[in-house]
This record gives C-alpha cells, structure tokens and sequence, in this order.
C-alpha cells in the first residue's frame, strides 16, 4: 500500500512538472545520488537473485542519466564538490561493489561507451584465487538445480533437503556452516562446489569456463584500471571484524592488491554487504579513508557524514519511475524503510557460534 501510494505520488510530480522543479534547484544542486550496483546478468543471474540487473535495465538506466542531462562525477572530484558546494545540476556517482567479472564482460562495455566515470570496490581474495565465489555461487547452484525438488548429501545434511525457496535458503547457510566449522581452504570450498554440482546433476566445469560467480582477475583489474576505472577499498576476504587490529590488516591485505592493479592509492571503502559497527567510521578515519559508502538509502549532503554515505542500491525492483525520481531528488522526499543490515561478513561473530 505505502509503494503504491508512493508511485503515485511520483506519478504526480512527473506531470505536474514539479519533478522538473525539483531537478534543477538549488536544493537538487547540493545533494549528490551515488549509484551502487552489484551484477549485470551475462546469463540469468538477474532471475536468481535480487542483487543483480538485466543487461537491458542496466542499459536503460544510463540512458536514463543522459536523457535527463546528469553529470556523472568521478568519486573523489563528487566527494570534494559537495563539500565546496560546487557540485553541478544533477550530480551522480556510479559504483559497483565486489568485482564479479559480469562486470569486466557486460557492465563496464556500457559505462564506458556513454563515457561515465565508475568507481569499482574491489574484493581481491577471489580476484587472486580466479575461481567461483563461494557464498554465491552455493546458493545460485541451489537455485540452478532446483527442478530435483529435494538435495539428498548426507556428509552435509542429516536429512534431505527441499529446493523450494526456503528449503534453499536453509540449504545455503547450512552449507556455509558446515565449510565454516571445517575451516575450509579456498581450494576446498571449490572441490565442495564441485561435490554440490555432482549431487544437483550441474556441469561445474562448464560454470566454471563461463566465469560464472567469478570476480575479475589481475589482468582485468589492471585493463578497467587503464581504461579509467576507479579501484577502491572493499575488504581483501569480504570480511570485516570488531577488533581494530584485524580490521587493519584486512584491509592492508586489500590495499596491497589493488595498488598492484593500479598505480592510484585507494582511500574510499565500501561496507561490505552494507555491515558496519558504530566504530567503524572512527577505524576508517584512522586508517586514512576519505569515504566509506552504505546500502541506505538517499542523497548525499555536505551535511552527510562521509564515513556513512547513503546509495540508491539499483535493482529490477527499482522502477523506470522510481529510478527517474531519484535522479530528479523527489524520491528523497518520500519516507522511507531503512535497510536491516545482515552481520554475514562479521567474522569473529560467525566462529563463536560454533
């Protein structure tokens, strides 16, 4: 009911020209939108989970910001603006998240063929080791092989396992329980993959050769680095953890991969899965980061925190109106839910559960 009235409260404005308005004000001019996205289906990912986007939607979307005249900013020249209040009408960023390779192969094609600048947070663990990412790619096997109805695997599951939706949600997080107590190696998660794939009758290699659920590797960052692509801090292991300490060195790790990619110090960081502590802007501030972007929802003012910046996470869910709005500002007017973070990345947490 609240989507529906907020629709047509959009729908208002966009006739009534008070969208328009709203686009070109003062009031738009020091408020900057940060796009954030995560996938660009090169397959039917965008079916499977709600992280990703069609290659069509993508498309219509930054057709969308040239359309309504947006400037699309680099990270650090947007950030320093809105601080100076010299932002021009219309400001955005575009960010992507992780580094999955639909983004070297579908994603980044497009961006680069409108000319915008793009900041992509880099996870480097997966981009070295260059195989399937575990955590997903359980859960997208799962949905894969769901036409089997139920997942007989009695080293991972006492009883077998329903593939409808909930049973699958189940089936994921026991699967990441059972690779967690058992302090897994990368390579051991991937022979895991590889027993999960036999049980639901998939071709893993064949995934595998399509680089599905694959992040980019160091060849790629290095191309999209030369071809103008902003590399930022997103966590080496796409982890995070409550001690200083440990945060530091995760986060050292990532820095010494990426500044192997790129000859540009990275000093921007991206939550991973939107998780932060109350400390963590103070750690960010310490460790020399300028911003630390969110998965909350809204404009950015010089006002804004930048340890805790707010995004527009784009989905299939996000309407052509909705999007539009966002670009204008008059979806910032509207009340909206805040996004519950999940602790999934926080690691000192998961192991002492066990």
């Amino acid at each position: 009911m609240l989507r529906l009235a907020k629709l047509g409260f959009l729908r208002l404005t966009q006739g009534t020209g008070i969208s328009r308005l709203i686009s070109g004000s003062a009031w738009r001019r020091h408020r900057l939108l940060i796009l954030c996205y995560h996938g660009v289906s090169a397959y039917d990912e965008h079916e499977w989970s709600g992280l990703y986007i069609s290659p069509e939607t993508f498309r219509r979307r930054m057709e969308a910001l040239a359309s309504v005249h947006c400037n699309v900013l680099p990270l650090s020249d947007a950030l320093r603006r809105l601080q100076d209040g010299t932002l021009p009408d219309r400001a955005v960023v575009i960010t992507f998240d992780d580094g999955l390779h639909d983004f070297y192969q579908v994603a980044f094609p497009v961006v680069e063929s409108f000319g915008y600048p793009v900041t992509l947070y880099l996870t480097t663990y997966y981009a070295e080791f260059n195989r399937p990412v575990f955590d997903p790619m359980v859960s997208y096997m799962l949905w894969l092989g769901r036409a089997r109805q139920q997942l007989d695997w009695s080293e991972v599951f006492s009883t077998p396992v329903a593939l409808d939706e909930a049973g699958r949600e189940n089936a994921t997080e026991a699967i990441k329980q059972f690779a967690l107590r058992r302090g897994l190696t990368g390579i051991e998660k991937d022979d895991l993959l590889s027993r999960l794939a036999e049980h639901l009758g998939i071709d893993y290699q064949e995934l595998c050769d399509r680089r599905v659920m694959h992040l980019i590797n160091p060849d790629e960052a290095r191309n999209l680095a030369a071809r103008g692509v902003d590399l930022q801090f997103h966590t080496h292991r796409h982890r995070v953890y409550r001690s200083r300490e440990r945060m530091f060195a995760e986060l050292q790790d990532n820095r010494r991969r990426i500044t192997s990619f790129t000859p540009n110090e990275p000093r921007h960081f991206c939550y991973t899965g939107g998780f932060y502590l109350p400390e963590y802007p103070s750690y960010l501030k310490e460790y020399g980061m300028l911003s630390a972007t969110t998965c909350k929802m809204g404009l950015c003012t010089a006002r804004t925190n930048p340890m805790l910046l707010p995004r527009l996470v784009d989905t299939e869910q996000v309407s052509d109106l909705e999007f539009r709005a966002w670009l204008d500002g008059t979806a910032d007017l509207l009340p909206r839910r805040d996004v519950e973070m999940s602790g999934g990345q926080l690691v000192e947490e998961q192991l002492a559960t066990q």
